[in-house]
């Protein structure tokens, strides 16, 4: 089992599943189209708060200093749900990603093949192949909640949809499931699409990798898919331009 990546198997795989049946149950109105309500919050918390603002902003960038322990503990618990794994690793391969961009030591770049940079370099990740630095975010490793949701996010990434369906189970699957497929989904399509040629891309800025822009990749990511600009100046999170 120390071979097998858990990422993969215990989060990627099943909610790309999950999420898959979800659509379908949507189509054949098995469950109600106003459901979709619930996506659009469940992505607005997931994908925006939790990723983009709480694990990128924050966590990897340090945008925000001295923010309440209470509210990094939101930021915490809603990244935890988009199955990408916890503050800390996110962190650190995002660090590693700036670090050593389009090389052969990024993890996800294009470079190492496009199935790679999308889905394949989740397979890497093991405990017998732990191919992520930690040294880089030492700090939130010190730091006892991020130590805590770095420790049990694999079961709070599953505790919750299925204790929430206890209560209604097409809620579950559409304020939980479906964002977070959403969610992981598009950001290794940045990986992808915004350090190749692809339609509609370009580039604002000269940087030594192969970083792009791609507007509608940026606003279905909460901004990260404004990747050149975001590559040119890291402190950089603004839509568009």
């Amino acid at each position: 089992m120390k071979n097998i990546s858990t990422y993969t198997f215990g989060s990627v795989i099943p909610y790309i599943i999950l999420g898959s049946i979800t659509i379908w149950l949507l189509s054949v109105d098995v469950i109600p189209l106003t459901y979709l309500w619930f996506t659009l919050i469940g992505w607005t918390l997931i994908a925006g708060l939790g990723v983009s603002v709480g694990y990128h902003k924050i966590f990897s960038h340090g945008a925000i200093k001295n923010l309440p322990v209470w509210k990094e503990n939101v930021l915490l618990f809603l990244g935890t749900l988009s199955g990408q794994g916890s503050a800390i690793t996110w962190a650190a391969i995002h660090y590693n990603h700036h670090k050593y961009s389009d090389t052969p030591r990024d993890l996800h770049s294009p470079v190492n093949g496009k199935w790679n940079a999308f889905f394949g370099w989740t397979l890497k990740i093991t405990k017998n192949n732990n191919v992520v630095d930690g040294k880089p975010v030492a700090k939130l490793m010190k730091r006892k909640n991020h130590a805590w949701f770095h420790n049990y996010q694999l079961r709070i990434f599953w505790a919750v949809p299925v204790l929430l369906a206890l209560l209604d189970w097409k809620l579950s699957l559409t304020l939980v499931v479906l964002p977070a497929m959403i969610s992981m989904n598009m950001d290794h399509l940045v990986n992808l699409i915004c350090h190749v040629n692809f339609p509609l891309n370009y580039r604002n800025f000269e940087v030594n990798d192969l970083s792009q822009n791609n507007v509608l990749l940026g606003m279905l990511t909460w901004g990260l898919g404004f990747h050149n600009n975001h590559h040119y100046d890291q402190t950089e999170f603004n839509f568009g331009k």
